[in-house]
């Protein structure tokens, strides 16, 4: 008996041994930054086998055939599961979501092109810094601003603009979000590129259809940029030189146990020697820096405690104006700083219950100089904004398919209109208008349902309570007259912290998604919003030092309702992506001016104040490829803007009181990019840009006043600049010697607007010159000149590195 069972033993032993283990490759990574994760947990379901990855990211193990389950977990991280079926060597990647990112707002997780098809989210967008990295730009400087004005429903006022109009909202109806921490001047170097530091951008998301719960407070948009986190055991150095500016950024664990970890970045342009090359701006001075620290602190498999600041700064001088508001001065001098702050407390309750406390804080404070000629005296005006929050927030994922997130919001607004200080001077008096406060307090609740396999739904509810408190001053006018000065009966002045108006109200945010086949999906949503706080400015574009104005008595905040809805289909398996979506979106108590308002100084900003009705309408098409050597994106944008004010009288009334083009009525876009990355050495990429240009106001007529003539403007924006176009090509060497190396350095050539088309930033008025670039206007004395901004191809040439 011992023989027959000696041998079955043996045998069975030999064909355990002979059946074959495969090696199984596990990289884990932050899916924001694509930075590898070191000593992640790993557990393979169901064998009692695990493990930990290296510092790298990687993690190594040898399965039989057969079907597994790997779970990844993280502290600061949510879990992640990937079920494969192993038959061969494999490699598999696991991106794991920050778990204060996946707390902050219900958002697109993934870049994946199935995740963004289920989703019951629409008009959202998520950007990396790579893909932005990856785009050809003016002047080589990586900018999150550019990279979105790619995307359909996204333009800018021109190429010196400071900021986004999204889907044909002002400027201003966008709520920028860094860290959580708004920016109210987003820009450097007179609007041409955004003041995110480059190496600390992790990721970009673009809200514009049904805008998460927890957010508000603008009508049009939001873009979240969140700087990354740093995820490193060792010591990591970046940065660049380049013709407009250059940047460092370091990343490291301040602790043995590598608990604490910082990175800070910082970015510098000194760019007065470029304007010394052209004779008509030898004058002209700039000079910048912004830079972004976050600290980030892992106390236990529970609580992560993170910092996040900001500082930006920014100086320039033009001499070609040199009176504003009556102030006459050998130049204007611009100078303006940004200062933020973020404290995020996450507390990691169990694995699908999740507590986030955050304090904000954020402070922007611009000034322009007037320097006095033949005298050491410099006029200065000032003004200021201060932001100061602390919200706290509760995110949930129950077993059933709800994910649910709520909590609440108090801001306190406090609001410096304007200063001036002579500075010396004796031909100015000291003026100094009142401060003006503000309380909003918010309750949002959101839940995200995936109801079965085939429908998604998202609801979410928000109320807000804004009240401007004192001190100040309520003023009265004669009942149904216009507002002005001569129609001001009395003024009741309030004390500290009493009210002197209040405004609330309820904004639901409803969306769905509807499985029609596998891989074609129908999606609507809609959207209330409203706006208290507004930049108001008398041209296209806001200078740095344009006026912020709360919701009072006689300004009644804007309010939006937005519909939109579209269909989204996977195209075979080559990463093709194809969408339509369709958009309506209403406008109530909409923002204007009166012909040649001015709020320099105005203690009475509602007499220059309009109020009246917006609507903005479109469809946009757009095809993706992502996957493979070679990329591309097309898309096409039908986006209009109509405006409406019809007041009581001719002063109150803009055309008339009939509907007019929004300033940023643009109603067809074009953009295409094309990029080819051979996964080595070389990437190359191409955009181009076709759109339809903004209005402008062109004069009814000319008068003669005091023997000179001058133009007549009767209607708004009833012309239109010519079209604008460009082409614009990128050329990247990663690491030209192809060796491993601890010091990896990039070459980065690029070249804006090739053919050197001299697209149009404005039309103006003047008596001819005799230059022959101008245009006669109606026979008169006066012509039309066309100002450009870029009328020549613009190379740049950069150098990046990467040491760790």
């Amino acid at each position: 008996m011992k023989l027959p069972f000696l041998t079955f033993l043996f045998l069975l032993c030999t064909g355990l041994l002979a059946q074959e283990t495969y090696l199984v490759t596990i990289n884990v990574d932050d899916a924001e930054t694509r930075e590898p994760l070191s000593y992640v947990s790993l557990q393979v379901l169901g064998t009692g086998e695990g493990g930990i990855t290296d510092e790298t990211g990687r993690w190594n193990i040898r399965l039989l055939k057969g079907g597994y389950t790997f779970v990844a977990s993280f502290i600061g991280y949510g879990n992640d599961t990937l079920s494969v079926t192993i038959d061969e060597p494999q490699t598999l990647n696991i991106r794991l979501i920050s778990a204060s990112a996946t707390l902050s707002t219900v958002t697109v997780t993934t870049n994946d092109a199935r995740d963004r098809l289920e989703r019951p989210l629409m008009g959202v967008e998520r950007l990396n810094i790579k893909q932005i990295e990856a785009l050809p730009l003016a002047l080589g400087e990586v900018d999150v601003f550019k990279g979105l004005q790619l995307i359909s429903g996204v333009s800018s006022a021109g190429e010196a603009s400071n900021g986004l109009s999204v889907r044909g909202g002002t400027i201003d109806q966008n709520l920028l979000l860094l860290d959580g921490a708004p920016l109210f001047t987003p820009t450097h170097l007179f609007g041409l590129f955004s003041i995110f530091t480059p190496d600390a951008v992790g990721s970009v998301n673009l809200y514009r259809a049904n805008i998460p719960a927890r957010y508000g407070g603008r009508l049009a948009s939001v873009v979240n940029v969140q700087t990354r986190s740093p995820n490193t055991r060792n010591f990591k150095l970046q940065g660049g030189i380049g013709l407009v500016s250059s940047r460092l950024a370091v990343e490291a664990p301040l602790t043995r146990d590598g608990r604490l970890q910082v990175l800070a970045a910082g970015r510098f342009g000194f760019n007065d020697f470029l304007f010394g090359l052209v004779e008509r701006l030898r004058n002209t001075k700039s000079r910048f820096a912004d830079g972004s620290l976050k600290l980030r602190y892992l106390a236990n498999d529970k609580n992560i405690f993170t910092f996040s600041g900001f500082y930006s700064k920014d100086f320039y001088q033009i001499d070609l104006l040199n009176s504003f508001g009556g102030i006459v001065a050998t130049s204007n001098q611009y100078d303006y700083k940004t200062l933020n702050g973020t404290m995020d407390w996450l507390r990691v309750i169990n694995d699908r219950t999740s507590f986030l406390t955050k304090v904000i804080s954020a402070n922007h404070n611009p000034r322009i100089l007037f320097p006095q000629e033949a005298s050491d005296a410099v006029i200065e005006y000032g003004s200021g904004i201060s932001y100061n929050a602390v919200e706290a927030s509760l995110d949930y994922r129950s077993a059933s398919g709800h994910h649910l997130s709520g909590g609440a919001q108090l801001v306190r607004y406090d609001l410096q209109p304007g200063q001036l200080d002579p500075g010396g001077s004796p031909a100015i008096s000291f003026t100094e208008l009142p401060a003006e406060q503000a309380l909003e307090l918010t309750f949002f609740a959101e839940d995200e349902w995936t109801v079965g396999e085939a429908l998604t739904l998202s609801a979410g509810l928000r109320y807000t309570r804004f009240s401007q408190i004192g001190p100040g001053t309520l003023r009265s006018y004669e009942p149904g007259e216009e507002l002005l000065e001569e129609t001001l009966v009395g003024t009741t002045e309030v004390g500290a912290g009493t009210p002197l108006t209040t405004y609330d109200g309820f904004e639901p945010r409803l969306g769905l998604s509807l499985k029609l086949t596998d891989r074609l999906r129908f999606k609507a949503a809609y959207a209330v919003t409203r706006q208290y706080l507004q930049n108001i400015y008398n041209s296209t574009t806001p200078l740095p030092t344009s006026r912020w104005l709360l919701s009072n008595q006689h300004v009644v905040p804007q309010q939006a309702n937005l519909f939109t809805a579209g269909f989204y289909q996977l195209l075979g398996d080559k990463g093709l992506e194809f969408s339509l979506e369709g958009y309506y979106r209403k406008i109530d108590n909409l923002l204007e001016y009166k012909p040649g308002a001015d709020f320099f100084l105005d203690p009475t900003v509602e007499t220059d104040v309009l109020q009246g009705q917006g609507q903005a309408y479109g469809f946009e098409l757009g095809m993706t490829k992502t996957a493979g050597a070679v990329t591309s994106s097309v898309n096409y944008t039908y986006a209009r803007v109509r405006n409406r004010v019809k007041g009581d009288n001719f002063n109150t009334t803009v055309n008339r009181g009939e509907w007019y083009n929004g300033y940023f009525d643009q109603p067809h876009t074009f953009n295409g990019t094309l990029g080819w990355d051979d996964g080595k050495t070389h990437r190359v990429g191409f955009n181009l840009v076709v759109q339809s240009n903004r209005p402008f106001t062109e004069p009814n007529g000319v008068i003669e006043l005091d023997g000179n003539v001058v133009p007549l403007f009767l209607e708004r924006n009833n012309a239109r600049l010519p079209l604008y176009h460009r082409l614009d090509f990128s050329w990247t060497i990663h690491n030209p010697h192809m060796k491993k190396s601890r010091w990896v350095g990039d070459w980065t050539f690029t070249a804006y607007n090739i053919y050197g088309h001299r697209n149009a930033y404005n039309i103006y008025y003047l008596p001819r010159l005799g230059s022959g670039d101008e245009e006669v206007f109606l026979d008169s004395p006066l012509a039309s000149y066309k100002l450009t901004i870029f009328g020549a191809p613009i190379v740049s040439l950069s150098y990046s590195f990467k040491f760790e």
